[in-house]
């Protein structure tokens, strides 16, 4: 009789709103933990403890790891490691600006004509996903450089007399490459939201004397927020803490931040200045999303 009660009462529990929110959300929570929640606890550990001469963890915390990332003998804006910090905000900062200023005509156009052009858009667009993100990054290795086929090109054309500095590797490279990584993604997040909107206010405002600049400012920009935001983080996040892409075309010109923390685990086996440099990068993207609650909702910001 016990075992048949608590087994109505389980059935019961499962039948409420908490049960199948329970059935549902309760797998995908439990890998949420392992997978994400256990490992960046590790990390956030171990970015206080050292590790001593026979690579063990020294389970003693200290801010020893913290020092070292500002410690040197000149000033602490003149380390490796802000060095880094500051180009990675840099370059992702600008891969973020350029996409939204590409992505966004794009996504307007599409949301207004729909049909056949959304899908070959579209399909254009997503082409270069069908390949693996390290090809697409060894293509533009192939297309900067003095000898590369964007400068070879404009040598043949006349165009150029010299091999140009800009094409040779570096930040623009960087730049370049991000960019074309990244720009599905504000794209589709922009398309999301103004597919949304009611485009005859547009018509509306226009019919009462309103520019095409005040159209865009106070009607299409405000109810486009949404995917301007979660596209922007779509990018800068990735972007900020990007390896491969810096790795092939920086081609060791620029150190961003996470080509040092691999450089130092690879070859010190620094897990804890690792970690301890990554911790500004996850601080770095729980301020970003807290900024972006304050103006959109979870389901906003979803396309939702």
């Amino acid at each position: 009789m016990g075992t048949s009660t608590e087994s109505d009462d389980t059935l019961s529990f499962l039948r409420t709103e908490d049960g199948k929110l329970l059935v549902t959300a309760g797998p995908s929570g439990v890998w949420l933990g392992l997978l994400l929640l256990l490992p960046l606890t590790f990390m956030i550990t171990v970015s206080f403890m050292n590790v001593n001469d026979s690579y063990n963890i020294v389970w003693q915390p200290s801010l020893e790891n913290y020092g070292q990332l500002f410690g040197g003998q000149g000033p602490f804006w003149q380390t490796s490691f802000f060095e880094s910090l500051l180009l990675s905000y840099f370059v992702a900062a600008v891969t973020t600006v350029l996409c939204l200023t590409l992505a966004f005509p794009l996504a307007y156009l599409l949301a207004r004509k729909g049909g056949r052009l959304f899908k070959i858009v579209i399909f254009l667009v997503l082409l270069p996903f069908f390949t693996m993100y390290l090809v697409r990054a060894y293509s533009w290795l192939l297309m900067f450089g003095p000898s590369g086929v964007l400068n070879a090109t404009l040598l043949q054309l006349g165009v150029i007399g010299e091999p140009l500095g800009v094409l040779n590797f570096g930040v623009p490279a960087i730049i370049v490459g991000l960019t074309h990584a990244y720009f599905p993604y504000m794209l589709l997040s922009l398309y999301a939201s103004l597919d949304g909107i009611d485009f005859s206010l547009v018509e509306a405002a226009r019919d009462l004397g309103a520019s095409r600049a005040e159209v865009l400012i106070d009607v299409i920009l405000p109810l486009a927020l949404p995917g301007i935001i979660s596209g922007s983080l779509f990018v800068f996040v990735p972007s900020l803490g990007a390896f491969i892409t810096p790795r092939f075309l920086g081609q060791g010109k620029v150190l961003m931040i996470g080509q040092l923390i691999e450089e130092r685990i690879n070859s010190l086996y620094a897990i804890g200045y690792g970690s301890a440099a990554s911790m500004f990068i996850v601080v770095t993207i729980v301020v970003a999303f807290g900024v972006a609650f304050r103006y959109v909702s979870v389901d906003e910001l979803g396309g939702v």
